[in-house]
């Protein structure tokens, strides 16, 4: 979280590079703002301080307000935006007068009026598909004491899902429109799918070194600077998952996923590289090219998940097995095989309180109120402990008796690292080296080193 001093002349350059964009979002939109905005027309807007960011918040004389970042625009808000200003001023009826109508429009009118404003921004059906209905629809709103707001929210969510979420493609599309007027007047977009590449800033900024002059955010930043952020580099990035690959096989291994034989640099998809490294080692992510994600915390697999996990892919497919008593395990042998595969991770189900009833049993019932055969079987350290603080939780296919997500907290399961074969540099000595010049993180495509770390567990089973 590197921090850069917004002076007057990097914020106007930001304006700059960002009004087109915000002029080419309204457009389309017909928006009930003069066309271009001018620097006459912004009442103060807000930049974001960040190290290879550009974004910022602009509010317009006509209170009109915009948010960019990542290259796009991703919120607008009207003052006529009745979701937005509702809780204003609630007690007077004055101020709401302002709100009151009637529609001119009905509810399939509305829901295809936000389709068609959203692909007039340029996005295509084939990258969006919003010919499905929406996720959620509000309003509009008859109340007794204040009248009629003819005001409606047409939501669009991706369905939801941690794998989705790893690979960038879940996705929040909301409009509210003003269906007296039939007039968008609030919109939110958020999701990496969204992202563009950053406009061009004539001006490069320095970075904020002294915290104190940087505010509430260089106080935030103070906080965080407590841990030693690293500076992450090829060799730092390769050398984390060459040591951290041999430990999510074995723990694979240990409790039979499947294509868990072996490991090997090609299965993996993804990888999120320590941004901080302690004595007592460093966090990572990994996700497989089957999906399957694991992540890596002090010397062992802390959550572990699979595209198979109903309790995070339930919204993902309608193909989930229904539950079927003769085929199914039952509650107890459900229980009996969460023990089991403790043990199959070398811990002792009597160390955690594993031979006690679990914290929790839930069986996979779904919006339908439909049971499938899936169950998430739980146990917490118990009201009072302090020194062993834990949760051990499994997803279980109750039909294939298989884990398909794991969650593993503890201080108990920590485990020694082998030594890494690229030294860290703190960020902080990174930034002294340099002197002071811009910092860019780079993106380069993963290359382990031939040689694992001596000590570190075997990537390939011996098998």
């Amino acid at each position: 979280m590197l921090l850069i001093q917004v002076t007057a002349a990097y914020s106007n350059a930001v304006l700059v590079a960002v009004l087109p964009h915000i002029s080419n979002f309204e457009n389309p939109l017909q928006l009930p703002v003069p066309m271009p905005i001018t620097a006459a027309q912004i009442a103060h807007c807000n930049i974001l301080p960040y190290v290879g960011e550009v974004g910022c918040g602009i509010w317009l004389t006509n209170d009109c307000s915009f948010g960019f970042s990542h290259g796009y625009v991703g919120s607008f808000q009207s003052p006529t935006d009745w979701f937005k200003n509702q809780y204003d001023n609630w007690d007077d009826s004055e101020y709401f007068k302002r709100y009151l109508g009637k529609e001119s429009m009905t509810t399939n009118e509305a829901i295809e009026f936000a389709r068609r404003s959203f692909y007039k921004l340029g996005y295509q059906p084939k990258d969006f598909d919003i010919r499905c209905p929406p996720t959620s629809f509000e309003g509009p709103v008859n109340t007794r004491k204040l009248g009629h707001f003819p005001f409606c929210r047409v939501e669009w969510e991706s369905p939801k899902s941690k794998i989705q979420n790893w690979l960038g493609l879940d996705y929040s599309i909301q409009f509210d429109i003003y269906m007296q007027r039939k007039q968008i007047v609030g919109m939110d977009m958020t999701g990496r799918r969204f992202w563009r590449p950053e406009p061009k800033v004539d001006v490069v900024p320095t970075l904020e070194t002294d915290y104190r002059r940087a505010g509430r955010i260089g106080m935030l930043a103070q906080r965080l600077a407590r841990e030693p952020a690293v500076h992450i580099t090829v060799a730092y990035s390769n050398a984390t998952l060459s040591a951290t690959l041999p430990y999510i096989a074995r723990f694979g291994r240990d409790l039979n996923l499947p294509g868990s034989r072996s490991l090997a640099e090609n299965q993996v998809l993804l990888y999120r590289p320590p941004l901080y490294y302690t004595n007592d080692g460093f966090t990572c992510s990994v996700m497989l090219t089957n999906h399957f994600w694991f992540i890596f915390l002090a010397g062992f697999v802390t959550e572990f998940s699979s595209p198979d996990d109903w309790f995070d892919e339930a919204e993902t497919r309608n193909s989930w097995p229904r539950f079927d008593a003769k085929t199914c395990m039952s509650t107890n042998e459900a229980i009996q095989f969460a023990r089991q595969c403790f043990r199959q991770l070398n811990y002792q189900p009597r160390d955690f309180y594993l031979d006690r009833p679990p914290t929790r049993f839930e069986s996979a019932v779904g919006k339908d109120n439909k049971r499938y055969a899936y169950c998430r079987v739980d146990w917490e350290s118990p009201d009072g402990v302090e020194t062993n603080i834990y949760q051990v939780q499994f997803d279980i296919d109750l039909t294939h008796r298989q884990v398909v997500g794991a969650t593993l907290i503890s201080q108990e399961f920590m485990r020694p690292l082998p030594g890494i074969a690229s030294k860290p540099e703190l960020e902080s000595d990174y930034q002294k080296r340099i002197q002071g010049h811009m910092f860019i993180r780079t993106n380069a495509a993963i290359h382990l080193p031939a040689d694992n770390p001596a000590g570190a567990p075997s990537a390939t089973s011996s098998e």
